[in-house]
């Protein structure tokens, strides 16, 4: 009988410690998984409010050198936004070269 008791136990204590373990591994790539990175393909500001001039990044992101007036790149929360154009238009733009300044954005010169 106590050799059942400790074994019912064991298998308690293992599938409770799995089930932990699989919960915070989850959690963390969640929370990973909700940033996104865009790169900006121009030269000039002009067209910065629109997503088809911007690339996803894949990988690890540029270096943008000195701030200035030209966006390079962003990085949002996809579970907030789920597109870049989400992003851009929820942001309130009046104009193209003020996305070089809006949260998220690193800018370049």
């Amino acid at each position: 009988m106590k050799k059942s008791f400790k074994a019912a136990l064991m298998v308690v204590l293992c599938a409770g410690g799995l089930t932990a373990a699989f919960a915070f591994s989850k959690a963390s790539s969640v929370q990973k998984a909700g940033l996104i990175a865009y790169t900006y393909n121009l030269g000039t500001s002009t067209g910065a409010r629109n997503a088809s001039n911007w690339t996803q990044a894949t990988g690890s992101t540029p270096s943008c050198g000195a701030a200035g007036s030209v966006p390079c790149k962003v990085v949002f929360d996809s579970s907030v936004y789920p597109t870049l154009q989400d992003y851009i238009n929820d942001q309130g733009f009046t104009s193209d070269a003020e996305v070089a300044y809006g949260p998220g954005v690193v800018s370049k010169q």
